[in-house]
């Protein structure tokens, strides 16, 4: 089974005013524990060794468990407490709190052993890693699973929605990268045509990453002919405060989280 390599194309870095603002934004979002959630952060024994590191959230009956494929190089700081630091203010991490209010739960992966998931999202290796969250899932709750990416963490989603078949209820792409870049991998190499479950592609016209141009959406949708029920949301946004390709801008839905969450929760139920 293909290995994951050497940690390598770690992010960009990023201005104090930003990281300020990431920091509110994302306390803002987080205070999530209630007396009906129930929370847990472990590690996942890996086929050829290693492991990922998994957090849990949720009610005690959802309607569905979202597992969450970040993008960037997918490596999410998850404590005991949730998600803070790395891979904090990425759409699927940061909003944890607006899927638990739709009554959803919500398992956010981080990536094998800590290293970088560049190129490698639409490996059968990581389908295998993707693999073992889902049956995490349905270990912590008797409901559907959907995966959920964001980014290059659509080609993840995609992938695994392409090879796990029934475990998967459905899926959700939202902002996917579409066009090459120094992941050296896109959406359509997660072969999306194999996909035979609901899914839903998520675009934000004001995206202006090179990578994910919002127009592209209607060709994923056109690789989804095995799909039961498919569907392409457009939304709209021009707030801004990181470059184009990063979370806190319309690549990330910056400032209209909740309109989107809702929106793809209506779907999913």
């Amino acid at each position: 089974m293909q290995q994951f390599g050497p940690l390598a194309e770690r992010g960009k870095t990023v201005s104090r005013p930003i990281l300020i603002l990431t920091a509110l934004i994302v306390a803002a979002l987080w205070p999530w524990r209630t007396a009906s959630a129930q929370a847990i952060a472990t590690d996942l024994p890996l086929d050829g060794g290693g492991s990922e590191r998994v957090l849990f959230a949720g009610p005690a009956n959802p309607r569905a468990v979202l597992v969450m494929l970040p993008g960037g190089d997918g490596i999410t700081d998850i404590g005991n407490a949730g998600v803070s630091g790395r891979g904090a203010n990425n759409f699927v991490v940061r909003t944890l709190p607006l899927w638990l209010a739709q009554g959803f739960a919500v398992v956010i992966l981080s990536s094998p052993n800590g290293q970088s998931l560049m190129g490698q999202r639409h490996t059968p290796a990581y389908a295998g890693a993707i693999d073992r969250g889902v049956d995490f899932a349905r270990s912590r709750a008797n409901a559907p699973v959907w995966l959920v990416g964001t980014s290059q963490g659509s080609t993840a989603a995609a992938n695994g929605a392409a090879r796990l078949g029934g475990k998967i209820a459905g899926v959700v792409l939202t902002s996917s990268v579409t066009r090459q870049n120094r992941s050296g991998e896109t959406v359509f190499d997660a072969n999306p045509a194999a996909i035979a479950v609901p899914a839903l592609v998520v675009a934000n016209q004001g995206d202006t990453c090179p990578s994910t141009p919002p127009a592209d959406a209607n060709a994923i949708l056109g690789y989804l002919g095995r799909s039961p029920r498919k569907e392409v949301i457009l939304v709209q946004s021009s707030e801004i405060r990181s470059p184009p390709c990063e979370a806190m801008s319309p690549h990330g839905y910056l400032g209209i989280e909740g309109a989107v969450v809702q929106r793809i929760a209506a779907w999913i139920r």
